[in-house]
């Protein structure tokens, strides 16, 4: 009989909650799977051994839920997140119609001139919150009007998002408090009418896909939620850590900014780092073995991104933010059938506000960040920084060559 890995620590816990990258270590070193006693699941959390598990979804399913909490997964939610097989494939399709790398190459131009006015006006100014005010910016105001929601939807799409991500974590205070405000956004998209969305907007699309006969009506009321809580917090939590590391790593802005051409890498690398989305689950539709440590039929497994993004056997150092190393095959964004489908646009979103970081600001300073408490979620919920101008080039469009 194999012997099963125990981790007996407390994933929930304020203090893992502030700092999970020491368990996470621990679950690494224990083995490919690991038994969580106190949450009654198994946690997979190297990198090898997650992205097998994100490609093994005929084995571990999404369709019974990807909360760690069982009175979540026995909703009926008729979405892309927690669906399998072709009923997946048929909602991703029609979710991601309008993120097409044509759409997106078609909305770059705008991103540009929002991330350009931003950063004119905060290298103006003096101390500003990031959290608030750079890395929510273009989610806030692009994302959501593209998505076209009502005034009430756009008005509360930040708090319904982080109430989401809580409740599909360990059930404790926060799931509680958060509880309310996810069945608020249920009632909202299930009492979506065609008439209080823009006719043009990512949602409305979803309406039309229902007219065709490709979704159900269910179906493209409760897919906005795909749309609300990926699109947000995410970005804007990976956003303000990118900030953060390039305040507080000077040298690597400086390299960034006698090389741009490393900004792409420069934002997987954040990503990689910042991890906004620490786990989900999967429930195990067969038995599953992971690199030779059996788990069987009808367990529940959590497969913990942001430990699988710090591997050591992966990343050499992988705590130190290194703009050079470019590790396009991190996890930050999921991987597999079930990787985030919105993740072209975030990593558009964070090139853009790098860039014109780059073309038009000497120095980030940053202070003292203060955490998001999340159950799921990972982040900053404030930040306070100031841009200065750079005094030796003039302040540049993106791609506009320097002077």
């Amino acid at each position: 009989m194999a012997i099963r890995p125990v981790f007996a620590g407390d994933l929930g816990s304020r203090a893992h909650l502030r700092d999970p990258y020491p368990a996470y270590r621990q679950i690494r070193d224990l083995g490919s799977a690991v038994w969580l006693p106190r949450r009654r699941m198994w946690a997979i959390g190297r990198f090898d051994d997650v992205r097998a598990a994100l490609r093994a979804d005929s084995f571990l399913v999404s369709g019974r839920g990807v909360a760690a909490n069982s009175v979540i997964n026995r909703m009926t939610n008729p979405i892309t997140l927690t669906s399998d097989g072709d009923v997946h494939v048929r909602r991703r399709e029609a979710l991601m119609r309008p993120m097409t790398p044509g759409r997106l190459k078609e909305l770059r131009p705008r991103l540009e001139r929002e991330a350009n006015a931003l950063v004119a006006e905060l290298a103006s100014g003096g101390e500003f919150d990031a959290m608030a005010r750079f890395a929510s910016h273009l989610p806030v105001t692009v994302v959501a009007e593209l998505v076209g929601l009502s005034a009430a939807g756009r008005a509360n799409m930040l708090r319904w998002a982080a109430a989401t991500f809580n409740i599909l974590g360990g059930i404790n205070a926060r799931w509680f408090a958060s509880l309310p405000r996810m069945l608020g956004l249920r009632r909202y998209v299930f009492g979506l009418r065609r008439e209080t969305l823009a006719p043009d907007g990512w949602a409305a699309r979803l309406f039309q896909a229902a007219d065709a006969g490709v979704l159900s009506r269910d179906e493209a009321q409760a897919m906005v939620i795909d749309y609300v809580a990926p699109a947000l917090d995410t970005t804007i939590l990976a956003t303000g850590q990118m900030l953060w590391r390039l305040g507080t790593t000077p040298d690597a802005f400086a390299a960034l900014r006698g090389e741009p051409e490393l900004i792409p890498g420069a934002v997987n690398e954040s990503v990689r780092l910042a991890s906004p989305i620490r786990s989900f689950t999967r429930y195990a539709a067969q038995d599953y073995v992971a690199d030779g440590v059996p788990i069987p039929k009808g367990s529940r497994v959590l497969v913990l991104f942001a430990s699988a993004n710090r591997d050591e056997r992966r990343y050499t150092d992988p705590d130190r933010f290194d703009v050079r190393r470019n590790p396009r095959d991190h996890v930050g964004w999921g991987h597999g059938p079930h990787g985030c489908a919105g993740m072209h646009l975030a990593r558009m979103e964070m090139e853009v506000l790098l860039e014109s970081l780059v073309a038009n600001v000497e120095r980030i300073d940053v202070g003292e960040p203060e955490l998001a408490w999340n159950n799921v979620l990972q982040g900053f919920s404030v930040l306070p920084a100031r841009l200065h101008k750079a005094v030796d080039r003039r302040p540049t469009a993106i791609g506009e060559k320097q002077v």
